[in-house]
């Protein structure tokens, strides 16, 4: 599944008549006709049929996503074919306390649900079991300052009902399964072919397994988008996708190689 295909579609045109921290997000990342396809309803705005609630917020984040992918050091050096070890394991780490965190959370909102639809009760399930298997990091106190934002960002969506929990897990598997195909280029130091390889594998798996996670996750969203306020999803997307650029830019291999 190729995300970037919806960028031409719904980013042209864009607007540049202020900078971005100006105004809403929505006005610097996408076009008046893709927000035109948002109806209102009597009770929460909708969007026209035959469009997909997984294409509408993946193309409205779209922009953010190509920054975190052209900015992160991490990705710089998995291009290039000279990401260390030492970067590598750092970033796992770093991604494992992210879910650590976020996982109980949702064990103790799970606790609590009752009504919920079967559909997203089990993706929620199956999500949380999926995060404890990654439960490798140990707790830092106090929280890096990157994860104190993401968890404030997931306290507020829990307040939510249940179905916007998945639209904020969403981000984090849309933007793993996005990268999943980034390949290194030619190693520019001789001899680390095998090095590179051996790193990028690892990376290789690890992202894959996002894959059979987001066709669960827009095939739920979609199935009851119907009953969703896009407006306020495409807030949390976008909002869980910043703490996803905020994560890519704490790993800063950079200053990594600095130390060493």
């Amino acid at each position: 599944m190729h995300h970037g295909s919806l960028a031409p579609h719904l980013l042209g045109g864009k607007l540049h008549s202020a900078p971005c921290g100006e105004l809403r997000f929505y006005i610097c990342s996408t076009t008046v006709s893709s927000f035109s396809k948002i109806l209102p309803s009597d009770r929460k705005p909708g969007i026209m049929h035959g469009l997909s609630l997984f294409d509408v917020l993946w193309g409205n984040s779209y922009l953010l996503v190509e920054e975190i992918r052209h900015l992160s050091s991490f990705l710089k050096e998995l291009r290039s074919g000279q990401l260390t070890q030492r970067c590598f394991n750092n970033f796992m780490q770093q991604e494992a306390l992210y879910l650590h965190r976020v996982s109980s959370t949702l064990e103790t909102l799970m606790c609590s649900l009752q009504d919920t639809d079967e559909n997203t009760r089990s993706l929620l399930l199956d999500t949380l079991q999926h995060y404890r298997s990654r439960n490798q990091s140990p707790l830092t106190s106090p929280p890096p300052q990157w994860l104190h934002f993401a968890l404030q960002s997931f306290h507020s969506v829990v307040l939510e009902e249940p179905i916007y929990w998945l639209v904020a897990l969403s981000a984090r598997a849309c933007l793993r399964d996005f990268l999943a195909e980034l390949k290194p280029g030619s190693p520019m130091v001789s001899g680390s072919e095998d090095k590179a390889c051996s790193i990028y594998y690892q990376w290789s798996v690890e992202s894959l397994k996002e894959v059979t996670w987001i066709r669960r996750y827009r095939k739920v969203l979609e199935e009851y988008q119907d009953q969703i306020d896009v407006f306020k999803a495409i807030n949390i997307f976008h909002d869980h996708m910043v703490n996803q650029k905020n994560f890519y830019k704490a790993v800063d291999c950079d200053i990594e190689d600095e130390k060493l």
